[in-house]
């Protein structure tokens, strides 16, 4: 009854792994492909929970490059900077934002920039020097008054003008005028919005328009 060792069925072994027991079944392709599938499926799936649940990336620190130059530096250092630009490059400045603004129409800033834009005129407009206008302000103001192609009264009374007889006045007039006898300055008038006029002191032709002679200012367009 008994039964040798060489005849007993060979035991299977309890450690086989699911793989290999894999390679032994003998499944068809179709089966094969659709657990690919699956597995992909599912790998997938995971990625997606990996990334949902992952938190989101902190923001980037704002290094000093990006950040607004009126913060780095302040107001007062910015108005030191400013001072160095040309007046259009701080006039487009003032687009920049609101706190720019405050700095860029300062009266500290443009102060410099009027004095640089009248040092040398002949004139500087009268409303430019209205009291407690901003510095801004007489600034525009001044470039608009500039473009200006007729004068005004207002013009004839802000300035002394050099004054001489033409040589058709009578001779008696032009030898006192130093003008054609060439032996001083040219003499000075100063008109007056009441219509008067007034001449330097030990003017020897002042009698002759102090209280004589009348002006007016007409505007004719020319032919």
């Amino acid at each position: 009854m008994a039964q040798t060792m060489d005849s007993m069925p060979p035991a299977k072994s309890s450690d086989a792994s699911p793989d290999d027991a894999d390679e032994r079944d003998d499944l068809p392709s179709s089966a094969k492909e659709g657990a690919v599938k699956w597995k992909k499926r599912r790998r997938r799936g995971k990625r997606k929970r990996e990334d949902r649940d992952r938190p989101p990336p902190s923001p980037p620190s704002p290094s000093s490059s990006s950040r607004d130059p009126l913060e780095v530096f302040g107001a007062d250092l910015m108005v030191m900077i400013l001072n160095n630009l040309d007046a259009r490059s701080v006039a487009l400045s003032l687009l920049v934002s609101r706190a720019w603004h405050r700095v860029a129409s300062s009266d500290r800033l443009w102060s410099r920039k009027c004095e640089e834009l009248w040092s040398g005129k002949a004139h500087i407009p009268r409303i430019s020097q209205v009291h407690g206008l901003s510095k801004l302000t007489a600034y525009s103001l001044s470039v608009m008054d500039g473009k200006r192609t007729r004068i005004t009264k207002y013009d004839l009374c802000d300035h002394a003008w050099e004054f001489h007889f033409s040589k058709a006045a009578p001779e008696y007039w032009r030898n006192l005028d130093a003008y054609w006898k060439g032996t001083g300055p040219p003499m000075h008038r100063y008109f007056h919005l009441d219509g008067s006029q007034s001449a330097d002191p030990g003017d020897k032709e002042a009698g002759l328009e102090l209280g004589n002679v009348k002006w007016c200012l007409l505007l004719r367009q020319c032919a």
